[in-house]
């Protein structure tokens, strides 16, 4: 495999960093120091971390919006589903809290030439991130999918659908329906990532996606760090 350009598109984790509204704030702290000792020794430098499974960069697991016993959580979802070939579609010219509609996704995929790969990953290019992080803003507005348009990436086939704002719905709440893209999601059987970074170098374009969660016991999310291998080539 010749990978030519690895693309970070996940948010750094750090202190005050904007989480969605009730969650738990970031919090980030020394436990020791590096400290050199008069016998040659030396103490090591560690922090501690208290944050939400869903701060940052996060993939939901299905428990975090299905009630139902059998619902999997984060660790006991296999790898494969964090993992393959992913598109990057344009819906930047969404304005913030419209909906994403199946007219923005089909036209924005024509233009570019993108096929939505078949268990494969949709990312969701909308600004969110270059508009508004770290700005409290970030938290309270972004476009997110209708249920339409969410159904249309189901139907071709994706298994993980990310974006860069805090939430795949709309933001704040409109519509009927509450959360119509998550409850797409829980019916059909779909990861979300949300929360991811800088997609504008990928809008747009074909890749190799890779986006590990942490392996929380009974997460209803885990933090991921998600990269977009460009220019993959397999050799047989």
């Amino acid at each position: 495999m010749n990978i030519i350009n690895i693309i970070d598109l996940s948010q750094e984790i750090f202190k005050g960093q904007p989480v969605y509204p009730g969650h738990q704030p970031t919090v980030i702290f020394p436990m020791t120091k590096l400290m050199a000792k008069d016998d040659g020794k030396w103490t090591f430098a560690v922090n501690t971390i208290l944050m939400s499974e869903h701060a940052g960069t996060h993939t939901d697991s299905f428990t975090h919006m299905d009630p139902s016993p059998d619902a999997k959580s984060i660790e006991h979802l296999p790898l494969s589903r964090f993992l393959g070939p992913a598109v990057c579609i344009d819906v930047s010219h969404v304005a913030d809290s419209e909906f994403i509609t199946r007219k923005d996704l089909e036209k924005a995929c024509e233009e570019a030439d993108l096929t939505i790969p078949k268990g494969g990953t949709a990312l969701l290019y909308t600004g969110t991130y270059q508009r508004h992080f770290p700005t409290p803003v970030y938290n309270q507005k972004n476009p997110g999918l209708d249920r339409e348009a969410a159904e249309w990436l189901a139907d071709n086939g994706v298994i993980n659908i990310g974006i860069d704002a805090v939430s795949i719905d709309v933001s704040p709440h409109k519509g009927e329906e509450w959360k119509p893209a998550h409850t797409v999601c829980r019916e059909r059987g779909i990861l979300n990532t949300e929360n991811l970074g800088d997609l504008q170098p990928v809008a747009g374009k074909s890749f190799f996606y890779i986006g590990l969660p942490l392996k929380v016991r009974g997460g209803t999310a885990g933090p991921t760090r998600a990269v977009a291998l460009m220019d993959v080539q397999i050799n047989d």
